[in-house]
């Protein structure tokens, strides 16, 4: 992310685009949080969906991070999964295992996570990427994001509207869509604009912001998708929630 924006100080438009769309998708993946839920989150933009959600309409859900930090409060962008500014605000400092083991057990409702490329199917993609040329492109990799998407009871992606983020096929499968049991898997994922979720392996725009198109979204993507009969219109993150989301991604 590009956390190289000056503070707005209250005044929305002085945001930087990049900012704006990060906020817009951060809130429309927060839109699926209910109170009370365990969320186990993936750096990135996932932190700054579990924010705007422990900061605004499910205050009272509980964050873990792959580190072993639980109980976090997210006031902050992290970097890592046990940077300090969080660490100083989780209420147990535990292990890998422990954090783990909740996944194992089904005891993490909402994994949040993001992703270099995902596909039709809802697989994701952090490991490589292959360029137009045949060239292949090492990328840092997924860390738990494996677990998570196999063992949380359901999972959310947050994505840019890079259109060459949105695939038929990923190039490497890193985190599939092959959930555990009964786990739900990857339920759905955000985009700035939009929400697309997964029915029968293929996807669906399920909800979009008041100020776009439905046909334009889906068209945009080069998906066999379509749109839902019961698409849901809701508004765009008010102001506060926009400012509140710069100052997450500003401020350390």
């Amino acid at each position: 992310m590009n956390n190289t924006s000056t503070p707005t100080n209250g005044n929305i438009s002085s945001i930087s685009a990049e900012i704006l769309a990060q906020a817009r998708a951060a809130f429309m993946a927060a839109t699926e949080i209910q109170d009370n839920q365990t969320l186990f989150v993936g750096i990135g933009l996932p932190c700054l969906v579990a924010h705007l959600a422990q900061f605004n309409a499910s205050p009272n859900c509980h964050l873990v991070f792959e580190s072993g930090l639980m109980e976090v409060m997210c006031k902050t962008q992290p970097l890592s999964t046990a940077s300090e500014n969080i660490a100083r605000n989780a209420k147990m400092h535990g292990s890998m295992l422990d954090v783990f083991s909740m996944l194992q057990r089904g005891e993490i409702d909402i994994g949040l996570l993001s992703a270099a490329q995902i596909d039709e199917n809802g697989h994701l993609n952090s490991s490589k990427l292959v360029t137009k040329s045949g060239k292949t492109v090492a990328l840092p990799g997924s860390g738990g994001a494996h677990d998570i998407s196999v063992l949380a009871n359901k999972v959310i992606v947050v994505m840019p509207s890079d259109p060459r983020r949105f695939v038929k096929k990923v190039d490497f499968i890193t985190s599939p869509n092959n959930p555990y049991a009964n786990r739900g898997g990857v339920a759905g994922v955000a985009m700035p604009d939009a929400f697309f979720t997964f029915v029968g392996g293929k996807p669906v725009l399920q909800k979009i912001y008041s100020d776009r198109i439905a046909e334009e979204i889906n068209n945009s993507l080069d998906w066999d998708s379509h749109i839902s009969p019961t698409l849901e219109i809701i508004s765009p993150p008010p102001n506060n929630i926009i400012i509140s989301a710069e100052k997450f991604l500003t401020q350390y």
